[in-house]
C-alpha cells in the first residue's frame, strides 16, 4: 500500500467528522430554545430537519460520486455553471464555516461563564462576552487551529477521541436526567396540545434554536474527499449514519430536558417564559444532580472544541478549492507538501474569524446570522445536480440518485420558504449584501479574462440576485408576523415563493443557460485534472 493512500482516513474518520460537526455548541442550546419556541411541536421541527437532510445527503452523494475533490462543497456552483454564477454559494459557505468558529467557542465560554458568580463577572458583561471572556475565546480559536496545522492524520486521530467524548456526554446527561426526573404529561401540559403555538413556531423553531445551523456538519467530510479512502462509498454513508445518529442523540436530549421541568408552573405559564442561560448545567443543578453538572461542563468544552476543530479544517478546504476555481487568490491553492494544506488559506482564515469575534459577541445572535448563509449555500447543492444532470449527463456516476429532479425541487422549494422565517427585514440585508458583494467581485475579475465582457458575466450571475430580491418581496408583502405588511396572507405568500422558486430553479438548470455557463467556464481554463485524489 502506497503511503499516499496510508495517509487517507476511513468510515470512522468520515463518521467522526461529520458527526463532530453536528455535535457542538447545538447541543448545549437548541433542545432549550427549540421548547421555549413550539412547545412539543418542536418534536416535529425534528423530523422535518432530519428529512431534509437525509435528502440533501443523498443528493450530494451523487455529485461526490462523480467529483471526490477538495473542498467541493464550495465548488458545487462551478462544477455546475461557472465561477461566477458559483461565487455567491463558495462565499456563503465559505463566511458560514469561518463565521461558526467563534459560535462554538463562544458557547464554551458562555457554559464555563455559569462555573460561579465570580467566573461569570469576569467572563460576561450581561448576555455578551466581557473583554476577558473574548480573550478566553480567542485562546480557544487558537487551540483549534494548532491541532489542524499536524496535518490530516493527527487532526483526525484528536477528532475521534474527542467525538466519542461528544457522543457520551450527551448521552449520559439525557439518560441521567430522564431516570431522576420524568414527567410524561409535560408534553401536553399547556393547554392540552402537542403545538400549543400553531404550525408556524413548528417551522420557526428550525430557524431561530439554530437546527439547521446544528445539521450543517453533515456534509464537513465532503470538503476531505480527496484525502478519504473509496469516496465513492465511505462519504455518502458516513453522511447518512453521522445524520441518524446524532438525530436520535437531539431527540434524547429534547425528551429529557421537557420531561424535566416542573408541570405545574408548564401548565400554568406555558413554554415561552422558560428562562435559562445554561440549559442543562442550570437543569441538572435543579435536580440535585451536581455531579451530572460537572460532566456537563465537561461536555460543554469538549463538544463545541470538536466542532471548532473541524471547521478550521473544513474551512482551509473550502478556501482552497475557491482559489483551484478562480474565485479567490492562487497562492490559497499552494499547498504544504508535508502537510497538505494551504498555510496562506490557514491564516487567512484565522484573521477573518477575528473579524467574526470582534463583531459578534453573544452565540445566539451570530448563530442567527450563519442561520441565513446556511439556508442560502444549501441552495446550490439541488441546483448543482441537475445542473450537472442536464449539463453533462455522461459524466461517470458512481450512484445514481433514483427521482432526482423531484427531490431537488422539492429541497430547493423547502429551502426558500426558510426564506420566510429569516424575516423581511434580514432578507432585505442579505439582498443588499449579495449583490454589493457580486458587483465587487465582478468588476475585480472582468480584467483577468479577455474571452468574455460584462455582458455575459452578467447573464449567469443576475438571475439568482434577482431571485432573491422577489424573494424579499413577496416576504416583505406578506403578514407581519414574517416582518411584512400584510398586503397578502401566509398562505399567498408561500404559494408565490413555491412558484418564484420553481420558475428560477428551471430558469438556471436547463440546458441552453448552462452550456452559456460552460463556454464560460471553458475559457477560464480550469483544467480537468484538478479533479483526482490531489
Amino acid at each position: 500500500m502506497s503511503d499516499h493512500i496510508k495517509k487517507k482516513i476511513g468510515l470512522f474518520s468520515v463518521v467522526s467528522i461529520s458527526v463532530s460537526g453536528i455535535i457542538g455548541s447545538g447541543w448545549l442550546f437548541t433542545a432549550y430554545i427549540g421548547a421555549k419556541e413550539a412547545g412539543s411541536g418542536v418534536f416535529i421541527s425534528w423530523f422535518i430537519v432530519l428529512i431534509f437532510f437525509i435528502l440533501m445527503a443523498l443528493v450530494l452523494s451523487e455529485i461526490v460520486s462523480m467529483f471526490p475533490i477538495r473542498g467541493l462543497i464550495g465548488r458545487l456552483g462551478v462544477l455546475s455553471h461557472n465561477r461566477f454564477f458559483g461565487a455567491i454559494f463558495a462565499f456563503a459557505i465559505w463566511l458560514e464555516l469561518v463565521g461558526s468558529m467563534p459560535g462554538e467557542a463562544q458557547a464554551s465560554v458562555q457554559y464555563l461563564a455559569s462555573l460561579s458568580p465570580s467566573i461569570s463577572h469576569h467572563l460576561m458583561n450581561g448576555d455578551t462576552l466581557s473583554l476577558t471572556g473574548l480573550f478566553v475565546t480567542f485562546l480557544f480559536l487558537v487551540f483549534y487551529w494548532v491541532v489542524n496545522i499536524f496535518g490530516i492524520k493527527f487532526f483526525a486521530k484528536v477528532n475521534n477521541t474527542i467525538t466519542v467524548l461528544k457522543l457520551v456526554v450527551p448521552l449520559v446527561t439525557a439518560f441521567v436526567i430522564l431516570y431522576f426526573s420524568f414527567n410524561p404529561v409535560n408534553f401536553t401540559a399547556f393547554k392540552d396540545e402537542i403545538m400549543p403555538y400553531g404550525i408556524n413556531s413548528v417551522f420557526m423553531a428550525i430557524t431561530t434554536a439554530g437546527m439547521i445551523y446544528v445539521f450543517n456538519g453533515f456534509q464537513l467530510c465532503t470538503s476531505f474527499a480527496s484525502e478519504i479512502k473509496n469516496p465513492f462509498k465511505t462519504i455518502p454513508l458516513g453522511m447518512i449514519i453521522s445524520i441518524i445518529l446524532c438525530f436520535f442523540i437531539y431527540i434524547l436530549l429534547q425528551v429529557s430536558f421537557m420531561g424535566a421541568l416542573n408541570q405545574h408552573e408548564l401548565a400554568a405559564k406555558g413554554w415561552h417564559v422558560l428562562n435559562f442561560d445554561s440549559p442543562f448545567v442550570q437543569l441538572a443543578s435543579l435536580l440535585g444532580l451536581n455531579l451530572m453538572a460537572i460532566i456537563i461542563y465537561a461536555g460543554a468544552v469538549a463538544a463545541p472544541t470538536g466542532t471548532g476543530i473541524t471547521f478550521v479544517g473544513s474551512a482551509s478546504r473550502i478556501l482552497y478549492g475557491m482559489s483551484k476555481e478562480k474565485q479567490m487568490p492562487h497562492q490559497f491553492s499552494k499547498l504544504d507538501p508535508k502537510l497538505n494544506f494551504s498555510k496562506s488559506a490557514m491564516v487567512f482564515n484565522f484573521a477573518v474569524t477575528l473579524v467574526f469575534l470582534a463583531l459578534f459577541h453573544s452565540w445566539s445572535v451570530l448563530i442567527l446570522f450563519i442561520t441565513d448563509l446556511i439556508v442560502l449555500m444549501y441552495m446550490v447543492v439541488p441546483v448543482s445536480l441537475i445542473g450537472l444532470r442536464n449539463g453533462n449527463p455522461d459524466l461517470k456516476r458512481h450512484f445514481t440518485l433514483p427521482f432526482a429532479k423531484p427531490i431537488c425541487y422539492l429541497l430547493f422549494i423547502v429551502q426558500a420558504m426558510f426564506f420566510a422565517y429569516v424575516g423581511a427585514h434580514d432578507m432585505f440585508y442579505l439582498s443588499i449584501a449579495l449583490t454589493v458583494f457580486m458587483i465587487v467581485f465582478i468588476f475585480i475579475n472582468i480584467p483577468k479574462h479577455g474571452k468574455y465582457g460584462l455582458k455575459e458575466i452578467t447573464f449567469v450571475s443576475s438571475p439568482f440576485i434577482i431571485y432573491l430580491w422577489v424573494m424579499a418581496l413577496i416576504i416583505f408583502i406578506g403578514p407581519k408576523e414574517f416582518g411584512g405588511i400584510s398586503i397578502i396572507n401566509t398562505a399567498a405568500m408561500f404559494i408565490s415563493i413555491t412558484i418564484v422558486s420553481i420558475i428560477c430553479l428551471y430558469y438556471i438548470t436547463r440546458k441552453t443557460f448552462i452550456t452559456k455557463c460552460q463556454i464560460m467556464r471553458e475559457h477560464d481554463n480550469v483544467k480537468v485534472d484538478l479533479y483526482n485524489s490531489n
